[in-house]
């Protein structure tokens, strides 16, 4: 199973194993309440697990499947939440987490950005918050091109950083703000590897903006 799941994700991209990883969404996040949790600012730094509980998790959880090409290097691979934390997914359960690398056309800094579109778009009302959890939950790289388009490449980061990260090979246009780029489908944008993150405030200090 592990082979022919390792073979599935070199084909399409980087989707997790519907078995070990099929999502699962914290119970106290609502559709009645997202303006005072997930809408509110600064929510996902009260409820983001550790870095050592997720490091943990990533070595537990490459060997089953999730090391690509051989890569056991835990930097090379984010400990994502399917369901992102953004979305009400649930914040340590391993069942909706997964080592998803950061290289590739299809990596974790891609799925940053179907994240951030979604809450948009769940925060102003267009589509409803179960919606956006089943939706990603079930194939994010097709819900990226329902709601912003073709997947865009890029390229590895030459210096690397020590963290795996990759930067695009353009710099994307410049907004009034963070909610008017997630609109039009830009962002995240990280402090140690993209040029935006100097246009925006960090307003929680966690090196990411938008």
């Amino acid at each position: 199973m592990h082979i022919l799941f390792f073979i599935f994700t070199l084909i399409t991209g980087f989707l997790p194993n519907s078995s070990s990883t099929p999502g699962s969404i914290d119970p106290s996040v609502r559709q009645s309440n997202i303006h005072s949790t997930i809408c509110g600012t600064g929510y996902t730094s009260t409820v983001r697990p550790s870095s050592s509980y997720t490091t943990n998790l990533k070595i537990q959880q490459l060997p089953s499947g999730y090391a690509v090409n051989n890569d056991f290097k835990t930097s090379d691979y984010e400990e994502d939440h399917l369901i992102s934390l953004e979305l009400g997914g649930a914040a340590s359960d391993p069942r909706n987490l997964w080592p998803e690398p950061y290289t590739g056309n299809h990596g974790a800094r891609v799925k940053d950005r179907i994240e951030n579109k979604l809450h948009q778009l769940v925060c102003s009302g267009t589509i409803s918050l179960a919606h956006a959890q089943q939706v990603i939950a079930s194939d994010w790289e097709s819900a990226y091109r329902t709601y912003i388009g073709p997947i865009t490449s890029s390229t590895p980061n030459d210096s690397n950083n020590g963290q795996g990260a990759h930067k695009k090979t353009t710099i994307d246009p410049r907004f009034r703000t963070c909610k008017l780029a997630n609109a039009s489908g830009f962002g995240p944008y990280f402090k140690s590897t993209n040029p935006e993150y100097f246009w925006y405030r960090d307003s929680n200090s966690d090196g990411k903006v938008c």
